[in-house]
């Protein structure tokens, strides 16, 4: 009988800032080498102090006895809570902390502002486990022109554009969204 694990999300701290780039770095490990960024900023801890200073950002920590395995960060705007990472470390993965993660960020956001009507996230092309999951989790994949059918994601588009930040996409990057129900 496999042990059973004590977990608990809880936020995460900027002296949890070493630990989120461990979890970051570890989430690539049971991944073919080839899908593995070479040099993300995201796996420095410093990357992580500066957006932990951020007020709009939220973060959480998903540990396991004690030891953080998970990581989801989300930005709040009006209308729109927009999930910026989530990292399962690799010998935590299939365990079903990402679902937990996940659900955590969605339910926080809603509580934490209820005008939230769209849940969006980036995600890397080549990271083709991540875009199962979230499509598997019921977000649809952005396509051109989807804005004016969604209008819930002009929000969005419109706060990447005042921020110089993420639109138009890039090419190496997919946009996805789920409505609040």
């Amino acid at each position: 009988m496999r042990e059973r694990k004590a977990v608990r999300i809880r936020p995460a701290h900027t002296n949890d800032a070493e630990e989120i780039a461990r979890v970051v770095r570890a989430s690539y490990t049971p991944h073919d080498a080839a899908h593995i960024p070479a040099d993300l900023p995201i796996y420095e801890p410093a990357f992580h102090l500066r957006a932990m200073s951020d007020p709009a950002t939220r973060w959480a920590l998903a540990c396991e006895n004690g030891r953080p395995v998970g990581v989801a960060m989300w930005r709040l705007v009006p209308g729109v809570a927009h999930l910026h990472m989530l990292f399962v470390s690799g010998e935590a993965q299939g365990r079903g902390y990402g679902v937990r993660l996940l659900r955590h960020h969605q339910t926080e956001s809603v509580r934490e502002r209820p005008d939230v009507r769209i849940w969006t996230l980036h995600c890397l092309r080549d990271s083709h486990w991540a875009v199962r999951f979230y499509l598997h989790q019921g977000y649809t994949q952005y396509h051109d022109g989807d804005e004016w059918r969604v209008p819930e994601l002009v929000a969005w588009i419109d706060s990447c554009k005042a921020h110089d930040n993420g639109w138009p996409l890039r090419p190496e990057k997919m946009l996805f969204y789920k409505h609040v129900r």
